[in-house]
């Protein structure tokens, strides 16, 4: 039997659609008909095992906190003693009945300094009725998009309000939900409008764009050092850029006459890796002093488990997992600059297979299938990409693992 465990997660944003929060989901199997959480205790305790143990919490969530799910089991166990409320936001799931003991634990967890949420809460009278005890020790409350009306959203902006409570928006899905809950006063967003703008007329992918994937490529692939300064050098703008950022970033005292190979000497490959990033996004988007965004470390982290992934394919080649890495890339670059898929992939000088992979066939394409599949917690879609692949579910602890560490220092 397979007793691997996984973490989903998903990010949380603030107004200006920065990283706040992430919210941790543990998962046993992507198998839809097994019982993926047998215990809410079991399940909870798994999570902070991998959290804590495994992934390590600079890794799975840098300075932010991390939202974990609690059903009543949790909340009246002494499981929550293992975390730091500096850390972890306790979030109440919607079937807990607030009853005289649920109210108290809650109030001597928030005595101990835990933020706590109310998740997937719909705008009643009588669930503000039923959920009223416990309103006093919340921080956040969880507004289903889905499941509540526009009237029920406005309504709740200005009930909570006044009570103190931040109002987070749940399954925001594009860029104009999002800003019709950000005009409503809502405080925090999740979803994936951040990787889904609406697609702007009349935009173009710059050619030094190319350039950068280019490099990005050849840098999974561990090139020689001649052979990574020669293609450098093959593009004098990225060429000059670099050299500008080694004085900015005082990363040499003195850069006249330096060379190339001694400013990569210098910075080394993976500050040289992250710079190439930063630099696509500049090129992309105008937020382009955001390695801490929402969007960076997502294309980051999604770029590292696909190539994670395609290592695990039977006769995997070099080239064919660069591919893999370059396509999480490119599976967001169509967030990051506002061009159309089908703009892009006229427009870069792109392999088959990754064209292929951008409109999910073949193989690179099956595995951005099952990287969509998994940030969106999606278990069905998860269990039938594995099957195509011919990959067992225990891989995707390893790459998920792997991937985050990674993610979080490149």
């Amino acid at each position: 039997m397979d007793s691997s465990v996984y973490l989903a997660r998903q990010p949380i944003l603030d107004k200006t659609g920065k990283l706040f929060a992430f919210e941790l989901l543990f998962r046993d199997s992507p198998k839809k008909d097994s019982a993926i959480i047998r215990s809410a205790i079991a399940a909870t305790a798994n999570v902070l095992e991998n959290a804590l143990n495994g992934i390590g919490l600079q890794a799975l969530l840098g300075s932010h906190k991390g939202f974990i799910n609690c059903n009543r089991e949790m909340l009246l166990g002494n499981i929550t003693s293992l975390l730091d409320a500096k850390h972890f936001v306790l979030e109440i799931l919607e079937d807990v009945i607030p009853d005289e003991t649920i109210v108290a634990a809650v109030a001597s967890l928030k005595y101990k300094g835990f933020e706590i949420a109310l998740d997937d809460f719909v705008y009643t009278e009588e669930n503000c009725r039923l959920f009223s005890p416990i309103f006093p020790y919340l921080s956040y409350i969880k507004i289903d998009l889905v499941n509540n009306t526009l009237t029920q959203r406005k309504e709740a902006v200005s009930y909570f309000r006044k009570l103190g409570i931040s109002l987070l928006a749940e399954k925001v899905e594009t860029e104009s939900t999002f800003q019709e809950c950000l005009d409503e006063g809502y405080d925090y967003f999740q979803g994936f409008f951040f990787a889904r703008p609406e697609i702007l007329t009349g935009n173009f992918v710059p050619a030094e764009t190319q350039a950068i994937l280019s490099l990005l490529r050849l840098l999974r692939k561990e090139p020689t050092l001649g052979l990574l300064c020669k293609e450098i050098e093959n593009y004098p703008e990225i060429k000059e850029s670099l050299l500008r950022y080694a004085v900015t970033g005082n990363v040499l005292r003195q850069v006249e006459n330096r060379s190339i190979q001694e400013i990569i000497e210098w910075i080394g490959i993976r500050r040289l890796h992250e710079w190439l990033m930063l630099l696509l996004y500049s090129r992309s988007s105008a937020d382009s002093d955001s390695r801490d965004s929402a969007l960076f470390r997502n294309v980051s982290h999604r770029a590292k488990f696909m190539e994670n992934i395609a290592a695990f394919i039977p006769n995997a080649t070099e080239n064919f997992c660069a591919d893999a890495f370059l396509l999480g890339v490119l599976s967001r670059l169509e967030a990051l600059s506002n061009v159309s898929l089908d703009s892009l992939i006229s427009k870069l000088n792109l392999s088959d297979a990754i064209k292929d992979g951008l409109q999910y066939r073949g193989q690179l394409g099956l595995i951005l299938r099952l990287t969509d599949a998994m940030e969106k917690d999606c278990q069905e879609e998860i269990s039938d990409s594995l099957t195509q692949l011919s990959l067992k579910s225990f891989v995707l602890k390893i790459c998920v693992e792997n991937a985050y560490t990674w993610a979080a220092y490149a």
